[in-house]
């Protein structure tokens, strides 16, 4: 049976079923992707509760920055989450939007028949009524950089998300993310790398639902520009 990368050399679909919370407030969201095995991955998702009760901007990460596994590696660097199938990953992760409230997520994919699906919980509190994630007054997030490397027997992703609002101003979000073998399966751990990410995000006019359409960029590379004890 074919095992890490050579699982992921055709294009894939996507599914993701989000329940979510904010300051009290629940909902639930569902989308489905296709990736076409570059680093570029889609994702249509709507709110299958009525309104989003917070900013799509914000919840973008939670849609799909999970779904790494169809991020483009180079061959030097281990791709440490397609290297967990067949088997999977979990994720959990920690946005805390500067002076604001915090959201954590915790993510379970499944891969059958060429479709990876991510069952997904969100939990956010302490967010102000009137802050930019609940009055939606994001334009969008920039492109970042994450900062991945071993821990425990799985990796660690630190990044700081700037998310552009409509007056101009830049808001930052500090995201840490633990991702582990499902089944303490032993799994090839990376050097320390880099992962360069960019989310653009639109709207289809045919689509009434609150929803939105996104694309995901994700590609990795090594930080180093010249050799290093470490890099080798």
């Amino acid at each position: 049976m074919a095992s890490g990368r050579a699982l992921f050399q055709y294009p894939m679909t996507s599914k993701i079923e989000l329940n979510g919370e904010i300051n009290g407030k629940k909902f639930k969201v569902a989308g489905e992707g296709f990736t076409p095995n570059s680093g570029r991955f889609n994702m249509h998702a709507y709110c299958t509760t009525g309104d989003l009760p917070m900013s799509w901007v914000v919840i973008a990460s939670p849609l799909q920055y999970g779904f790494h596994m169809f991020a483009h590696y180079p061959e030097d660097i281990t791709h440490f989450f397609q290297e967990c199938f067949p088997g999977s990953y979990t994720l959990d992760r920690t946005l805390r939007m500067e002076g604001d409230g915090t959201l954590t997520t915790h993510h379970e994919y499944s891969l059958k028949d060429g479709c990876v699906t991510s069952k997904t919980t969100l939990n956010a509190s302490g967010f102000d009524p009137k802050g930019a994630t609940m009055t939606k007054s994001f334009v969008e997030q920039l492109p970042n950089q994450v900062e991945i490397f071993a821990e425990g027997n799985g990796i660690r992703l630190l990044s700081h998300v700037p998310y552009l609002k409509k007056d101009g101003t830049i808001q930052i979000g500090y995201q840490d993310c633990i991702v582990k073998p499902v089944g303490g399966k032993k799994v090839t751990q990376p050097k320390y790398h880099f992962l360069h990410t960019q989310i653009i995000q639109k709207k289809d006019p045919n689509d009434t639902r609150d929803h939105i359409v996104q694309t995901e960029l994700a590609v990795a590379g090594n930080p180093w520009h010249e050799p290093s004890a470490s890099a080798v």
